[in-house]
């Protein structure tokens, strides 16, 4: 197992004067290519159309990021940056430093400027050398026109990183299915919940824009028992509600926007959903009126898709789902329930028929 470098260990590197070997021989690009660590930088490089400064005269100071660094970047940020050549190249040149700069000047703690203008400020953290506090897990790696220093994180320049924002969603999975088992979900081959089960919401995963592939399979197993394929905005809050039954063969997903923009002062906001397959279209009445009219189950109404979201004065209130145009059966009922100010609230009628249930989750967002 790679270890990260110690305040000792690089004290006594700085003592050692290699001779020249010939790894010291090679170009920056080939040492990249032959160690093996750095495909996907070497990708990134092509794709942004930089490879000839890798074979210039130089010499370069190259930070660069492993492959498991890129792979650590959140969900669906490289192929963003593969698909934004100005911003893939930003990103790139925060990585390149003109000179060549060997642990003994780096260990000073110097800032230095990249290619593109962004400071390089170098530190040592808890014994670990660091580049814009990215670790650097080996110092040193000669070449004919400079020298590399390995990354295990990616150095993301402040105006690349107020893009990703922008373009960053974040995304959740109910598991509303009541056959269906504890699953296990999958977005773009990256596990994102595991276990999940019967009428549990799991926590929010960031992603950024792009077109996404979910899968759901049992807990534990590599079947899947659904595949949905669908694009995802930027700066979106998504529910991907697992609905249906899987015996009878529908088990499906149902993507909800949901709505986290500020909450007027004095106001909670709350989305209701009707998830329970074969129960007739709902009414939702609070404190005996009716809030909202005929949210039927998905797919079964036109286009009703079962969801509705409204704001209400924060208060305690008695909430009850019952047959469009009728007060009775109560199909859900939620006595003495408080939807505090500032808070989004997410509630689900789930389960079956003869035995309904609720889910909720609560987030607290802020006023206006």
């Amino acid at each position: 197992m790679r270890k990260l470098m110690t305040v000792f260990a690089l004290a006594a590197l700085v003592m050692v004067v290699a001779a020249p070997t010939m790894a010291q021989q090679t170009t920056l690009s080939e040492f990249l290519v032959n160690d093996g660590r750095f495909g996907t930088l070497l990708d990134a490089v092509g794709a942004a159309g930089l490879s000839d400064a890798l074979n210039s005269d130089g010499p370069l100071t190259i930070l660069a990021p492993t492959d498991d660094a890129f792979a650590a970047l959140p969900l669906g940020a490289l192929d963003y940056l593969m698909n934004s050549p100005d911003l893939l190249a930003e990103v790139l040149n925060a990585h390149v430093i003109p000179g060549r700069y060997t642990l003994r000047q780096l260990i000073a703690g110097p800032t230095l400027d990249s290619a593109g203008g962004e400071p390089i400020t170098f530190a040592l953290s808890g014994g670990v050398l660091q580049a814009n506090g990215a670790p650097i897990s080996s110092v040193d790696q000669g070449a004919s026109n400079g020298v590399v220093q390995v990354l295990d994180s990616v150095i993301i320049p402040s105006t690349v990183s107020e893009a990703l924002d922008a373009a960053t969603s974040y995304i959740r999975v109910a598991h509303f299915s009541p056959d269906s088992g504890a699953v296990d979900i999958t977005l773009d081959d990256q596990k994102v919940a595991e276990g999940l089960t019967f009428g549990t919401i799991s926590d929010w995963v960031p992603l950024v824009e792009g077109v996404y592939t979910m899968q759901l399979a049992p807990a534990g197993s590599d079947t899947f028992i659904r595949t949905t394929t669908t694009r995802i905005p930027g700066g979106a809050r998504i529910t991907a509600a697992a609905l249906g039954v899987a015996g009878s063969g529908n088990l499906g997903l149902q993507f909800i926007p949901e709505d986290f923009s500020p909450i007027p002062s004095g106001q909670a906001r709350v989305t209701i959903m009707h998830a329970i397959q074969n129960a007739p279209a709902l009414d939702v009445l609070v404190n005996g009126g009716v809030l909202i009219r005929l949210l039927a189950y998905p797919a079964t109404l036109g286009n009703n898709d079962g969801v509705d979201t409204v704001n209400v004065a924060s208060s305690g209130y008695d909430i009850q789902l019952v047959p469009s145009g009728a007060t009775s059966p109560v199909i859900v009922d939620l006595p003495n329930i408080r939807l505090n100010e500032d808070t989004y609230y997410f509630i689900a009628a789930i389960g079956t028929p003869e035995n309904p249930t609720v889910a909720v989750s609560a987030t607290t967002l802020g006023s206006e």
